[in-house]
């Protein structure tokens, strides 16, 4: 573990920060005036920003496509749609500028006395960890969906909800349970469970839901990287006609429940709780969620679309292409 730095250290990597961020001088101008070498500085601007003297924000203003989020909303009755325009070429800053404008969609939405429910995933992530609000008044929030287990623990439910609660202020109401367990009478068993009980009665009560969507697309799906479906699962899943999930609840193109069977030993949020959600977001994008997405609006699982302009456009183009098969 990194030791802390001395005060007199902190304020001379401060003075060295000052120079270089807020007054314009080059590293070689600092060192001068400082009497070390240039090397030097460039250290000491490191460990300013790793010590979090120096805290960089990057403001980025997105450009949203009003045509596509009026389309989407007219197409699929929607709350709102917030689409921006461009998709970036690395999978890593897609993920960052979708939770950004993730973030300002959900924060838009947070309030005094809410009760918020959340599902798990990397996009979810992405979109709390650039959620910035102050914290609010009698705020719970509560896990939609069991753990996915050890492997996948940044993403998962649990860590997402104490997130939450420690942003906001909140009381977290846990479903310390699997995902999936071996048998449908285990789940009856594990609803008689105290504490089960209440946060599945938390759910019926939420203003407002944020989720994923859960691609079938191998590249796409955190089940999958996740190690949580193998491979001949995920086939399974496919061949009764499944192409995306919210909170673990599979559908198909058309919106419609798919996959009972596997449903029926898992531990989640009803769809007919999730849909009474008076305010539900979605966040997803990519080439390969496209199906997920198109479902989840036709089953109204979500009633509030975030996503960028190119997937938004091939979800409307295959609304389309299907509307009639």
């Amino acid at each position: 573990m990194a030791r802390k730095p001395s005060k007199n250290r902190v304020n001379v990597l401060a003075d060295v920060a000052e120079m270089y961020f807020l007054e314009g001088l080059t590293q070689a101008e600092i060192a001068k005036k400082v009497g070390v070498t240039r090397s030097m500085v460039s250290r000491m601007l490191t460990e300013a920003r790793e010590q979090g003297i120096v805290k960089i924000r990057i403001d980025r203003k997105f450009k949203y496509n009003e045509s596509l989020q009026n389309e989407l909303i007219r197409q699929f009755n929607l709350k709102d749609a917030v689409i921006y325009n461009g998709q970036p070429e690395s999978y890593e800053h897609y993920l960052t500028h979708l939770g950004r404008v993730g973030a300002k969609a959900v924060h838009s939405h947070l309030k005094d006395d809410i009760v918020v429910g959340t599902a798990w995933g990397t996009t979810l992530n992405a979109t709390f960890k650039s959620l910035e609000v102050e914290p609010l008044r009698n705020t719970k929030i509560v896990q939609l969906v069991g753990a996915m287990g050890e492997r996948s623990l940044e993403i998962d439910g649990h860590e997402l909800v104490h997130y939450l609660v420690t942003k906001l202020n909140g009381e977290g109401y846990f479903l310390n349970v699997p995902y999936i367990v071996d048998k449908p009478e285990t789940v009856d068993s594990l609803m008689s469970v105290q504490s089960v009980c209440e946060t599945m009665e938390m759910m019926k009560e939420c203003d407002l839901g944020l989720f994923g969507i859960g691609s079938l697309e191998l590249d796409y799906s955190t089940f999958y990287s996740a190690g949580y479906l193998v491979l001949d699962e995920m086939k399974g899943l496919t061949i009764h006609g499944a192409v995306g999930n919210v909170c673990g609840l599979f559908f198909d193109i058309h919106g419609q429940p798919t996959a009972r069977e596997f449903q029926r030993r898992s531990m989640t949020i009803s769809k007919r709780n999730l849909i009474k959600i008076p305010t539900r977001i979605g966040i997803a994008g990519g080439s390969g969620k496209i199906k997920a997405i198109l479902g989840a609006l036709r089953g109204e699982y979500i009633n509030v679309l975030v996503s960028d302009d190119i997937t938004a456009a091939e979800v409307l183009r295959l609304n389309q292409e299907t509307i009639s098969k």
